[in-house]
């Protein structure tokens, strides 16, 4: 028995190390992009500033000696040098991020940055040929079209990053719907198989097929004891005892059928109930952990999510988290506009479908934003916002056909200032100043000379009974009474 508890605990161990080394590698995924996106901000900037130092230095070489503009041109070159292996620590950097992410048990989707990273490179390289030919105007060019693709790249990196995380989300949302459900059920047939077996007598063939029906419990069980392995490794909300209970349950699983198949029924009663309550304080955690999720999925989400203060009132903050997913979805349209202007090809289906999925998202939180306003008596502060909802219906309908005109990112502009001009308006309602109640002043109450004179025999009496022992019998208990009485 001591041997197999080993090996239990042993098996525990590993899968709780397996769980924590996955969950490391993710994380350490998820930073090194992180980083390599702050990276890219950081050189995007040093890049423009670069650029702005070159057109600058174009503009007054004329009037430079040339020994000044000679030591000028060289120090530019050197920090046109130094940026471009900036970038290539960069790429080197994404790349080695990819190799980590394939050796994950389900790697994510980081995307392809291959042929921006080229064309950033091409745009320094071209600038760093052109300073040396002392084409600075053109090279200035460059250097500018190399830092707004950085941006571009950038913000790319991060929007695919958070929608990856979004997605990953929901579909562990869904799987822990179900095996919640899965051991709840599991739960309810472990409860009526120990009823079954309280009223069954061994020797009958009824028995043996409950004890198969035991067995089919914990296949049951093995199952989800495999998906809770591997959810756990994505999720990190659920605690690290979870591999402690499946490990309990399965020990107590083990055990009541021993004692079942040599007919020990009350042995096996006990261990059948400690089955049921380890799988009833499992499907507890993942419930609370389920509730962890959305709460962090709903803080993520554009709009405003409230909640209820004492009173009734909602104590919400306003939802400037919408504003901003509008201004990305606007900056995302705008750099599509511009790239399908220089390129002449527009962007695809899939990026379009992405962007019009966003707007239905930003468009629902602004329904639900204006149905609790209206729910709260503030119907004209909802009906402003039915404009702006009518305006997001007809975007949405242009990005499914495709159709990325000046007009609709006049629109989607408009959008944004009304969007902010609502925020503002929700923070200034946040904090007006509110009618104060004050509390009544606190007068020291004055009785009547007869009644102060009885409240004061009143408590004697009292005082008197409570020093008589409460575990004397009633005979003993008169006695004292009595005699307390003619002390008095």
């Amino acid at each position: 028995e001591m041997m197999e508890e080993m090996e239990m605990n042993d098996e525990e161990l590993e899968m709780e190390l397996d769980r924590m080394m996955e969950l490391f590698k993710q994380l350490e995924v998820e930073a090194e992009m992180q980083r390599a996106i702050e990276k890219l901000e950081e050189l995007a900037e040093d890049q423009e500033e670069l650029a702005e130092e070159t057109e600058e230095f174009s503009e007054q070489e004329e009037q430079m000696s040339e020994e000044e503009k000679e030591a000028k041109q060289e120090e530019l070159e050197e920090k046109q040098e130094e940026l471009n292996e900036r970038m290539e620590d960069i790429e080197k950097d994404i790349e080695d991020a990819k190799e980590k992410n394939e050796e994950l048990e389900r790697p994510s989707d980081l995307g392809d940055q291959s042929e921006q990273t080229e064309d950033i490179k091409q745009d320094q390289q071209d600038s760093q040929e052109q300073m040396q030919q002392q084409q600075n105007q053109k090279a200035s060019e460059k250097q500018k079209s190399a830092s707004q693709k950085m941006q571009q790249m950038a913000g790319n990196m991060q929007q695919m990053m958070q929608q990856q995380q979004q997605e990953q989300q929901q579909e562990d949302m869904q799987a822990l719907r179900q095996l919640l459900e899965n051991l709840v059920g599991l739960s309810f047939e472990q409860e009526a198989l120990i009823d079954e077996f309280t009223i069954t007598n061994p020797n009958t063939p009824r028995y043996v097929g409950l004890v198969q029906d035991q067995f089919k419990i914990k296949d049951d069980f093995r199952l989800i004891e495999d998906s809770l392995q591997e959810l756990s490794k994505r999720v990190y909300q659920i605690e690290s005892y979870v591999t402690e209970k499946v490990t309990d349950i399965k020990s107590d699983m083990k055990r009541s059928l021993k004692d079942l198949e040599e007919r020990k029924k009350p042995q096996a009663a006990e261990f059948q109930q400690r089955v049921m309550k380890n799988v009833n304080d499992l499907a507890l955690m993942l419930s609370e952990t389920m509730e962890q999720m959305q709460q962090q999925m709903a803080a993520g989400m554009p709009g405003s999510q409230s909640c209820e203060k004492p009173g009734g009132k909602s104590g919400q903050k306003p939802s400037d988290k919408m504003s901003q997913g509008q201004q990305q979805l606007n900056q995302q349209m705008q750099q599509m506009k511009q790239a399908m202007e220089q390129g002449g090809e527009g962007g695809s289906s899939k990026e379009f479908a992405k962007m019009a999925a966003r707007q239905a998202a930003l468009r629902k939180a602004l329904e639900a934003k204006q149905k609790q306003l209206q729910q709260q008596g503030q119907g004209k502060a909802g009906q402003q916002l039915q404009d702006m909802i009518e305006q997001m219906d007809k975007i949405e309908t242009d990005l499914v056909n495709k159709n990325l005109t000046n007009e609709m990112l006049k629109r989607q502009q408009d959008i944004l200032t009304r969007l902010l001009e609502h925020e503002k308006a929700e923070r200034e309602r946040e904090y007006e100043e509110k009618r104060k109640s004050e509390s009544a002043e606190q007068y020291a109450r004055e009785f009547p000379p007869q009644l102060e004179e009885y409240l004061k025999k009143r408590r004697a009496e009292v005082d008197m009974y409570k020093s008589v022992d409460p575990a004397l019998r009633p005979y003993y208990k008169n006695l004292v009474e009595e005699y307390y009485n003619s002390l008095r």
